[in-house]
C-alpha cells in the first residue's frame, strides 16, 4: 500500500509538470493505469497472505481444542510465512509439554508416593481387568493380603522416618519375592511357571499381591512363604538392625469371591486370623473365618459399649504370707459382667481390647478403680495393699506415670499401698525403657513386681538394673516342684537369687498343700493360688479381710491361677 501511495504522488507531480509545460503531457495518462495495475497486484498478494494467516489461526484453534480433549497429535499448516511457522512451533511445543504433564499426573495418580508401587485404586483396576479377561477361561487366581507384625511399635519407638525407610526396603523385597518389575502392571517372567503378578501398597503397612494364571492354592502358599522369608530378614539401617515380620491371608478366585471387593475382604479376614494364631503365619480363607470375623466385629462393638456403660468389675485374689498364712496383699483382676454371657475372664476380651487400642483406656479404669477401693477400705479401717497389672502399652506411655500420681493424689492413698506388676517379657523387650519408667514409679513411692518370671528369656544381669521389689515366679515353675528334683532346684535357686538381690519372692499357682509346704521350707516369702483362695468379688474379700468368711480357706480346685 505504501508503494501505491508513492506512485500516485509521482503521477501527481508529473501531471503538475505537464501543466507548467515542463513535462510531456502524455506521461500522466500512461502512468495512472500502470499505478492502478501495480496496486491491484499488491492488494491481491496481501489478501492471499491474510487468508493463509486466518486459515492457520483456525487450524491452531482446532489443535488447541484437540489438546484440551487429550489428543496430542496436532497438524501443522505448510507455509513459508514466518508468523505461521512460529505459531506451529509454539503449539507443537505446548502439545509435548501438556502430554508429559498429563502422563506424569496419570502416573502419580496410579502410584503410592512412598514406595512407587501401584496404589489401591490402580491395583483394583488391574485386578478387575484381569478377572474380566479370565472369566471365559478355566483359570485360578489368588490375592495375598500382607500386613506387618508390630509395625506400630517401630513407628512409635524409632519414628515414622525409620518406618518409611523400612516400607521402601520392604517394597523392593516384595518385588523380588513376587517377580514384579518396577513398572505399573508390568511383570517379569523368568520362568514359565511364574504367574502374572500385580503388587500394591494399600496404605500404612499393608501390601497386596494378585497372582493371575496360578495353578493351585499350593503355588499361592509357596509365593506367600517366599514373601514371609524376605520380610523376616532384618532391615539394616545404618548401625541399626531392625527385625520385622508379617502375616499373610490368601483368597482364591473364583472360589472365595467373584469380584475384587469379595476377594479383598476374604484375604483380609484370613490375614487377621493368621495374626490371631500367633503372627508370622499364612492362612487361607474359609467360610468358618467369616463367622469368626462376625463374632470379632460384634465383640469389638460390645467392648466399646462395656467401657462406656461401666460393665467391667474388679475381682481380687489374695496373696498370703508363706509363714503365717495371713493375707499380705491382693491382686486386682478385671472381669467383664457381660449382659448376655455373664462374667467373662480377661482371656475372652483383652486380646481384642489390645487390637482395638482400648487397652490403655481399660488399664486406666482398672488403676483408678483399684486406687478408689484402697481409699474406701482405708476409711473403713482396712489397710490393704493392692497390685495392678500394667500392660506393655501402658508402660510405653509417658502419661502413665502422671496418671498413677494423679490417682493417688485424688483419692488420698498412701503410695506404699499400691503395687504395679509388669511381665518379664514386656520388661525385657526394652530394659532401658522399663528401668526408666519403673524408676519414676518407685520415685512416687509405689512398689513394683516382675510378674510371670521364668517364662521369658531374661538376661539375669538386667535384674540388677530394674528397680523392682518383688519377683513373682510363674506357675509353670511351681507345678512340678514336688515330683521333679530339677524343678525343685530351679525354684530354690530363684528364691535364693531374689533374696540375695533384696527382692521378695512370690510363688504363683500354688494348688496343693505339698507345694505350699515345700515353698515354705525353701524360704519363699509370699504365695498365691487356688489352694488358698480363688479371685473373689469385693464383698467376699471384705469378709476374708475381716476374718468372717465362712467358707474353707483351702479350696484345692483343679484349674489354673488367674
Amino acid at each position: 500500500m505504501m508503494l501505491c501511495r508513492t506512485l500516485l504522488v509521482a503521477g501527481g507531480i508529473i501531471g503538475l509538470g505537464a501543466l507548467v509545460g515542463r513535462v510531456d503531457s502524455s506521461l500522466p495518462i500512461l502512468l495512472f493505469p500502470m499505478t492502478a495495475f501495480i496496486c491491484g497486484i499488491i492488494v491481491a498478494r496481501n489478501k492471499w497472505r491474510i487468508d493463509r494467516i486466518s486459515l492457520a489461526i483456525s487450524e491452531s484453534g482446532r489443535n488447541l481444542e484437540s489438546i484440551a480433549r487429550g489428543h496430542f497429535d496436532v497438524s501443522a499448516q505448510d507455509a513459508h510465512i514466518p508468523e505461521i511457522t512460529s505459531l506451529n512451533d509454539a503449539i507443537s511445543h505446548m502439545s509435548v509439554q501438556v502430554r508429559e504433564t498429563v502422563e506424569n499426573l496419570q502416573l502419580a495418580a496410579q502410584r503410592d508416593p512412598l514406595t512407587r508401587l501401584p496404589n489401591r485404586a490402580h491395583f483394583q483396576y488391574l485386578v478387575e481387568r484381569q478377572i474380566l479377561d479370565h472369566e471365559q477361561q478355566d483359570l485360578v487366581c489368588a490375592l495375598l493380603f500382607i500386613d506387618f507384625d508390630g509395625f506400630k511399635v517401630i513407628n512409635d519407638t524409632l519414628g515414622h522416618r525409620v518406618g518409611d525407610q523400612i516400607l521402601q526396603m520392604a517394597s523392593e523385597r516384595l518385588k523380588l519375592a513376587t517377580r514384579v518389575a518396577d513398572r505399573v502392571g508390568r511383570v517379569v517372567q523368568d520362568e514359565p511357571s511364574v504367574p502374572t503378578a500385580h503388587l500394591s501398597r494399600l496404605g500404612g503397612d499393608e501390601f497386596t499381591v494378585f497372582l493371575g494364571d496360578i495353578q493351585s492354592e499350593t503355588m499361592a502358599r509357596k509365593v506367600a512363604g517366599r514373601v514371609l522369608r524376605v520380610l523376616a530378614e532384618p532391615f539394616e539401617l545404618g548401625a541399626r538392625s531392625i527385625a520385622a515380620g508379617a502375616s499373610i491371608g490368601i483368597a482364591m478366585w473364583p472360589r472365595d469371591g467373584d469380584n475384587y471387593d469379595q476377594l479383598l475382604r476374604a484375604a483380609d479376614t484370613a490375614m487377621y486370623h493368621a495374626k490371631q494364631q500367633g503372627r508370622g503365619r499364612i492362612e487361607c480363607y474359609s467360610a468358618v473365618l467369616d463367622e469368626e470375623a462376625r463374632a470379632s466385629a460384634e465383640l469389638e462393638q460390645e467392648l466399646r459399649q462395656a467401657l462406656a456403660e461401666n460393665q467391667f468389675v474388679l475381682h481380687y485374689q489374695p496373696l498370703y504370707d508363706c509363714r503365717t498364712l495371713q493375707i499380705a496383699s491382693v491382686e486386682a483382676l478385671i472381669r467383664w459382667n457381660h449382659p448376655r454371657r455373664g462374667l467373662l475372664l480377661p482371656g475372652h476380651f483383652m486380646p481384642m481390647a489390645e487390637k482395638m487400642s482400648l487397652i490403655n483406656d481399660i488399664g486406666e479404669w482398672v488403676l483408678s478403680t483399684a486406687v478408689r477401693r484402697i481409699s474406701a477400705w482405708a476409711e473403713d479401717g482396712l489397710r490393704v495393699k493392692v497390685s495392678v497389672n500394667v500392660s506393655p502399652h501402658q508402660l510405653r506411655q509417658m502419661e502413665f506415670v502422671a496418671l498413677v500420681k494423679a490417682s493417688l493424689h485424688r483419692w488420698n492413698v498412701p503410695p506404699e499401698l499400691l503395687e504395679l506388676e509388669i511381665t518379664e517379657t514386656s520388661a525385657m523387650k526394652d530394659v532401658e525403657l522399663a528401668a526408666d519408667r519403673l524408676t519414676m514409679m518407685r520415685a512416687l513411692g509405689v512398689s513394683v513386681a516382675l510378674d510371670d518370671f521364668g517364662t521369658g528369656y531374661s538376661n539375669l544381669a538386667s535384674l540388677t538394673t530394674l528397680p523392682i521389689n518383688s519377683l513373682k515366679l510363674d506357675r509353670s515353675l511351681i507345678e512340678h516342684i514336688v515330683d521333679h528334683p530339677d524343678a525343685r532346684t530351679l525354684v530354690q535357686t530363684m528364691i535364693g537369687m531374689a533374696s540375695g538381690l533384696g527382692f521378695k519372692s512370690v510363688a504363683e499357682g500354688v494348688e496343693t498343700g505339698e507345694q505350699l509346704e515345700m515353698l515354705s521350707v525353701m524360704g519363699c516369702n509370699i504365695v498365691q493360688g487356688y489352694l488358698l483362695s480363688r479371685p473373689v468379688d469385693e464383698e467376699t474379700l471384705r469378709k476374708l479381710l475381716d476374718g468372717t468368711h465362712s467358707g474353707p480357706m483351702f479350696n484345692n480346685p483343679l484349674g489354673k491361677n488367674l
